[in-house]
């Protein structure tokens, strides 16, 4: 039974997002969790490009129905992807742990897949989080760009929900994850955004809400009063979500935390900047950084920007418009990769 599902690991562990093998082999037990041993056998048969059920089936030495039955029922599961594809009917293909199957198990963990999966991130998968580039980036609260500037559509979530067609909301499996652990904190559960350019994407699911793009913008406001960064896939296209991190669950930020590795989460074009003159050292900025970038000296607000990965958190919350986002120089600026194709490219050479 092991190595159906050591098979799988390591077909998991051979694309650019990773699943490392650990000592404890507590990844075997996460799959045999998830996925029956017929489903596991299939899977790994699977790659990241979309293939045919008779590709499916020629690769396994089944008949076509059998193989249908599973890729169907995988789907289903959260596990696998599909697409409808002119002449070809129903393709699938293989999805990452992270992110990919992982977060879609929201409606179905439960604490022993909440331990599994704290255990696994402790002993290997951590390392998938300070890998550059980064699996997720920071995209700064909106109102906090500056207005005389030319700003680049992915640094700006209102232009992916403007192009959307449907909206919805989950809860934050990472919240989940850590509640059920009893390390849960306190902040707002339901709150990651999901979007599609197809109308009506989420009016049937069981674990995402379909929500209004008027919503989904409030949504966004709550983040920004409840203290948490919005972040996305890091990449200029194929944006389909926009997470509501804290420092405290996120398994992203976890690896700057708990592990103090800068990697963790990539940067937006901006930094904060003090106007000294207006800065009157009451610290709230200081509590509301996740990045640890602020120290006061000299009864003055003083910025790191190594530390600083411009989400505008501190501007918000600066009572006397002391602190503003400053867009970096053109030779400081590292832009996203373009797709997710160009991202797993530049993983894959890391």
């Amino acid at each position: 039974m092991n190595k159906i599902y050591q098979k799988l690991a390591d077909r998991l562990d051979q694309i650019p997002n990773r699943f490392p093998k650990t000592k404890s082999g507590v990844e075997l037990k996460i799959l045999a969790k998830l996925f029956t041993p017929e489903e596991a056998k299939m899977a790994s048969t699977l790659s990241l490009e979309y293939q045919s059920i008779k590709t499916v089936a020629e690769k396994n030495n089944a008949g076509e129905s059998e193989v249908k039955l599973l890729l169907i029922g995988m789907v289903k599961k959260g596990l696998i992807e599909l697409k409808r594809e002119t002449g070809k009917g129903f393709t699938f293909c293989m999805i990452p742990f992270i992110v990919g199957f992982y977060e879609r198990q929201n409606a179905k963990i439960d604490k022993e897949f909440a331990e599994l999966f704290e255990a696994y991130y402790k002993e290997g998968f951590y390392k998938t989080m300070i890998v550059d580039p980064s699996v997720h980036r920071i995209i700064p609260i909106e109102k906090t760009i500056p207005v005389n500037i030319d700003v680049i559509p992915y640094e700006k979530a209102s232009i992916y929900l403007d192009d959307a067609k449907s909206w919805g909301v989950l809860n934050c499996i990472c919240r989940v994850q850590k509640k059920l652990i009893g390390q849960g904190c306190d902040h707002p559960v339901e709150n990651c955004l999901v979007f599609s350019a197809r109308p009506g994407a989420f009016d049937r699911t069981d674990d995402i809400r379909s929500i209004s793009k008027e919503e989904a913008l409030d949504i966004l406001a709550e983040a920004d009063r409840e203290g948490l960064v919005h972040s996305t896939s890091n990449t200029q296209k194929e944006v389909n979500y926009i997470c509501n991190c804290c420092a405290c669950s996120c398994g992203v930020l976890r690896g700057m935390v708990e592990y103090g590795s800068l990697n963790s989460i990539a940067r937006s074009d901006f930094y904060s900047v003090v106007d000294e003159n207006l800065c009157n050292a009451c610290e709230t900025c200081i509590d509301r950084c996740l990045f640890n970038a602020l120290q006061i000296i000299d009864d003055i607000c003083i910025v790191d920007t190594s530390f600083c990965f411009g989400c505008g958190l501190c501007v918000t919350s600066c009572s006397t418009g002391a602190l503003s986002l400053e867009q970096k120089n053109p030779e400081e600026l590292v832009p996203p990769p373009f797709s997710e194709n160009e991202w797993r490219k530049k993983r894959e050479k890391a």
